[in-house]
């Protein structure tokens, strides 16, 4: 898909008939939107996911309310996205209505656009949905400003449902569900025979827990949600805290604070796993003591009295009776009474192998020895380590509860409000981790004993004709299902191996320092130095990051546009969306960061504010710049005393705020010149 243009009417804060026409050029593929904080930088970038989806992002405040406030009061009911476009050699436009006041009626169509006619589809969200598939689009329409808490330490299931919404995984994830109905439907209709009540009673518990662990998932997904909803209201509330002069100082040192909370609670669970682990290795050395000092004993005792190994050695034996000559010279004739009373010395000799096995026993107890003496100073070690880390996690969080303390004790403007907010959001996410985390041991608990019902369920069906076929039908169904969850394995163990080449190839273009990824399994990305220790992220490095992350990403989505696997949905070439994309990045990184910005899709569109569009910024982007835009505040009210607010492109003056205009609303406006 290659974004043409979009054009809004009377959409949010747009206030009538307003457009945008993106650069199609692939040499000059960026399109820079500038505007403030507050006049629709982000309404610009729902206005294309509500067009295409119906759909806004979470952080979209009261969606339901489309029309723009001063339409409505002139009486206009409708409001309007319509987004012009190319794919696949053809172009379509697409327009979505929200009709107030209106019961029915058709809200959305896309038609192709043939020799200046147009042709409606028939089926136009199928038809989206080829174009760019609903999973994929919210890594494609980007919320840059909060990219950072995309890849924090709590959001690795979001980052793997990135993946698999890239790698096209819900026809592969909808055939396992059916599968699953199918297996279910065959384990129903095995009859019930006297010879198989037994799997009528073990149905009904099958069926009562596979209700609770759908119930579980369904509670699943919705804490999750709520969870990626409060976390963004926390970072909004540590935004505003830290842009606020009074409180910036403590913000910044509560952010430190907790970096080096997050520290020490890794050290402490990594110190106590080490005590742990000195008991599994050093415990045979402490129980030891008495059998190693008893066995010592009864060693140096025999073999003091000649005891031990034995009281004859097998080869000084063997040699007296082939010289025939005793050690006394007494002569030991062949058959002799006396040859026969030697002889018998071997029932009690050593031989060489039993002389081994006492040397053995002697190695093996003085190792236990040496390592006793040593186990006491390793488990100090290991309890000095882990107190150390204990200490630091507690001072952390004093501090911690003193800045926030002292955040609740600032009595002007709401930033205690803020505090006490943020505070109640946090008691929130514990509890949401918490209800999480006991579904999840309440599904793990209820598979495991549908495991055991299944395997019952298996063998009693066997000792039945009748029940037999019912058995096997249900086999296959779960032997096909088993085949297609083991293939989604693969295929997403094979999209980590590409992002993480894709993350690795551009961090490498653009930090200042030198780190390695290290994505784990189950998405937990972090930064690691050349020791291989855990760095802690700043959010500028979260930020980067994260738009690494989305890059590598588009990259795959590209990759596997031509993909044949007809169990996965294949990629897509699409516009790539970012909104505020510099936000938490020092002037150093947000350049690097700008240079690699265009070469992330095959088509950018920046929404950025003036302090994210700085002059380092449009140098790294000057060479790729197609089109500008920079959006407008138009007020009702008086301007009064307030100062002037311009802004200065290609050598012209144009206002960014107006007043005493003729409507409240935002107007976009066409940078061109020279």
């Amino acid at each position: 898909m290659i974004l043409e243009e979009i054009r809004m009417t009377d959409f949010r804060c747009f206030f009538g008939d307003t457009f945008i026409q993106f650069s199609e050029d692939p040499e000059r593929n960026v399109t820079i939107i500038y505007a403030e904080n507050g006049v629709g930088k982000t309404t610009l970038l729902n206005a294309l996911l509500w067009c295409f989806y119906g759909e806004t992002t979470s952080r979209f405040e009261k969606r339901q309310e489309i029309l723009n406030y001063d339409a409505k009061k002139a009486g206009r009911k409708v409001a309007s996205v319509e987004v012009l476009f190319e794919h696949n050699n053809s172009r379509y436009i697409a327009k979505r209505f929200a009709n107030i006041g209106a019961s029915s009626g058709r809200d959305f169509i896309v038609a192709r656009v043939d020799d200046g006619s147009q042709i409606t589809l028939d089926s136009p969200e199928t038809f989206i949905n080829t174009v760019i598939p609903r999973e994929m689009a919210s890594h494609f329409l980007f919320d840059g400003e909060h990219a950072e808490v995309f890849l924090g330490e709590n959001n690795r299931r979001s980052v793997g449902s990135a993946v698999r919404d890239i790698l096209g995984c819900s026809l592969i994830e909808t055939a396992i569900e059916d599968l699953q109905a199918v297996s279910n439907h065959f384990r129903r209709q095995i009859p019930s025979t006297v010879a198989t009540r037994k799997i009528e009673e073990l149905n009904k518990r099958h069926e009562a827990l596979s209700g609770q662990i759908d119930a579980a998932k369904a509670s699943i997904v919705e804490m999750e949600r709520k969870r990626e909803q409060t976390d963004e209201q926390i970072k909004d509330i540590d935004t505003k805290l830290r842009n606020t002069a009074a409180a910036k100082e403590l913000q910044q040192s509560r952010d430190r604070l907790t970096s080096q909370l997050q520290r020490a609670q890794r050290r402490r669970k990594e110190c106590t796993d080490e005590v742990y682990k000195w008991l599994g290795e050093n415990g045979r050395f402490i129980v030891s003591k008495r059998i190693t000092e008893e066995t010592f004993s009864f060693l140096d005792e025999k073999e003091h009295r000649g005891r031990i190994p034995s009281p004859y050695n097998e080869e000084f034996v063997k040699d007296i009776l082939e010289a025939e000559e005793c050690i006394c010279g007494a002569k030991l004739e062949p058959g002799s009474a006396e040859a026969k009373k030697v002889a018998s010395l071997l029932e009690k000799a050593a031989n060489q192998v039993m002389r081994d096995r006492v040397s053995k026993v002697r190695a093996r107890l003085t190792t236990l020895k040496t390592e006793r003496r040593k186990a006491p100073g390793r488990l100090t070690k290991a309890k000095k380590q882990l107190a150390d880390a204990n200490d630091e996690f507690a001072t952390a969080e004093a501090h911690l509860a003193e800045i926030s303390q002292k955040l609740q004790g600032i009595n002007f403007e709401d930033i205690a409000e803020r505090e006490r907010k943020r505070n109640e959001l946090r008691d929130e996410l514990r509890e949401i981790d918490r209800q999480i985390g006991a579904f999840a041991t309440k599904i793990k608990s209820a598979e495991r004993e549908m495991n055991d019902i299944d395997r019952d369920i298996n063998e009693l069906a066997k000792k039945d004709n009748h029940t037999a076929i019912y058995g096997r039908r249900r086999n296959m169904c779960e032997n096909i299902k088993g085949k297609l969850e083991t293939q989604l394995v693969a295929e997403e163990d094979q999209a980590r191996r590409v992002l993480r080449a894709g993350i690795k190839r551009i961090l490498e273009a653009t930090t200042r320092k030198v780190l390695n990824l290290r994505m784990t399994d189950e998405y937990v990305i972090s930064l690691v130095n050349s020791d291989g220790t855990v760095l802690p992220k700043s959010s500028g490095e979260n930020q980067l990051l994260g738009l690494a992350f989305t890059a590598a990403l588009v990259e795959f989505a590209k990759i596997r546009q031509n993909a044949k696997d007809y169990r996965l949905l294949p990629g897509t070439i699409a516009p790539l969306v970012l909104d505020s994309p510099f936000g938490q990045l020092d002037e150093a990184y947000r350049a690097t960061t700008a240079e690699f910005i265009p070469k992330m899709a095959r088509q950018v569109v920046l929404l950025v504010s003036k302090s994210q569009g700085s002059e380092d910024v449009l140098e790294a982007l000057k060479d790729h710049l197609g089109a500008e835009y920079l959006l407008v505040r138009h007020n009702t009210d008086p301007g009064g005393d307030r100062k002037r607010e311009s802004r200065y492109f290609k050598g012209k003056e144009f206002r960014t705020a107006v007043f005493d205009a003729a409507y409240d609303g935002t107007e976009i406006v066409e940078i061109t010149g020279p």
